[in-house]
């Protein structure tokens, strides 16, 4: 059987789209995302990362798809490292053939394009959606924007010659056995000492919070921005994506006695177990499904946590969390998951494990220098 790969016409997505819905069928941990947000999320007019070059690829076996990749231009991580970066994403594959195929099609097409690596699997939106390879914990469903794929996918990836960069992690907290009383201690004495004060969303004055949340990541403790610094236009297409999820209870911003912001954590309701039951349609019947089902989500997902440096040790992220866990007590949510942290970077995942958690799921980036 032989195998041709193609590069697709952004106007003609539907294959690329409808995939991973063939591949996954029989595979009970498989959350099926809305087909209209992939059209959405894969449109360049709509999504600022997609308008630096970008191919997608499809292999077909006999005229039948059976592996995908998304390749393209790294302009933010670009643009911090003075090195021409390329990006792979939204990898799928029927077996190791195909996704070798699709992989050698996305190398062939950066080398042309003039960058010297390939590093992935990226985000599509250089957001939190699909970040990194799951390698470890594969026994239970994806949280929100969790990336998932089979085990076998690893070895296809090293065969190919991709290296691994960085290891991400995944924490689970189960709510009733989170330690809030010992946190209500330590960020009481915390919030004397050092002068701030953690305050949940203000939807009503969404630009001026978001353009605090710039103000930390831009002072934040993470050393190495590899992945860049995100732009005021990707904050706010991702805040855009988000509006409807998130729970402005959930997202908490810490702020010094004299109002300047110090750090934020970002927390949402985990709706893959909603997406569950909606296999990738809002219609005619996902919207009912939809309603019926997001009053029972039992879960939540920390996206992201920064804190600036001069506040990194003092519990200000801490603060944020002590507010989110009191939220999710009062909610009557069982759980929680935070993901995905640098393995590296334990100032980060530490305030996660005092909060109870405990690792559960493991990602790596891989990447390939030419």
């Amino acid at each position: 059987m032989s195998i041709e790969v193609r590069q697709i016409d952004e106007s003609n997505l539907k294959e690329f789209i409808k995939l991973p819905f063939r591949l996954y069928k029989n595979d009970p941990n498989w959350v099926p995302p809305l087909i209209s947000e992939m059209k959405s999320m894969l449109n360049a007019d709509k999504n600022v990362f997609l308008q630096s070059q970008h191919a997608f690829f499809i292999a077909y076996r006999d005229g039948k798809p059976a592996a995908r990749i998304l390749a393209g231009y790294n302009e933010p991580v670009s643009k911090t490292t003075g090195i021409s970066n390329g990006y792979f994403s939204l990898f799928e594959a029927d077996d190791e053939e195909s996704g070798a195929a699709v992989l050698e099609a996305a190398e062939t097409y950066l080398r042309n394009i003039g960058t010297v690596k390939m590093f992935g699997p990226y985000s599509p939106t250089d957001g939190e959606e699909n970040r990194a390879l799951l390698v470890e914990g594969f026994d239970s469903p994806p949280v929100l924007y969790a990336a998932y794929n089979p085990e076998w996918y690893m070895h296809t990836f090293e065969e190919f010659g991709l290296k691994k960069s960085s290891d991400l992690l995944a924490f689970k907290i189960d709510t009733g056995k989170m330690p809030i009383e010992k946190f209500r201690k330590i960020v009481g004495y915390a919030k004397k000492k050092f002068g701030f004060e953690a305050y949940p969303l203000n939807l009503s004055q969404l630009e001026s919070e978001l353009m605090d949340i710039q103000s930390i990541l831009k002072e934040s403790a993470i050393d190495d921005w590899d992945t860049g610094i995100p732009s005021w236009d990707l904050i706010v297409q991702s805040a855009e994506a988000m509006k409807t999820l998130a729970d402005p209870e959930l997202v908490y911003i810490v702020r010094h006695n004299d109002g300047r912001p110090i750090a934020f954590v970002v927390c949402i309701p985990n709706f893959n177990e909603v997406l569950k039951h909606m296999n990738g349609r809002l219609l005619p019947f996902g919207f009912i499904k939809f309603l019926y089902w997001k009053n029972r989500i039992s879960g939540l997902r920390v996206l992201m946590q920064f804190c600036i440096k001069e506040y990194e040790r003092k519990a200000a992220v801490s603060a944020a969390y002590l507010g989110i866990m009191e939220a999710a007590l009062k909610k009557g949510y069982d759980w929680g998951d935070a993901s995905t942290i640098g393995e590296e970077n334990y100032k980060s995942w530490r305030a996660v494990v005092g909060a109870g958690g405990r690792q559960y799921r493991r990602f790596r980036w891989y990447v390939k220098e030419f």
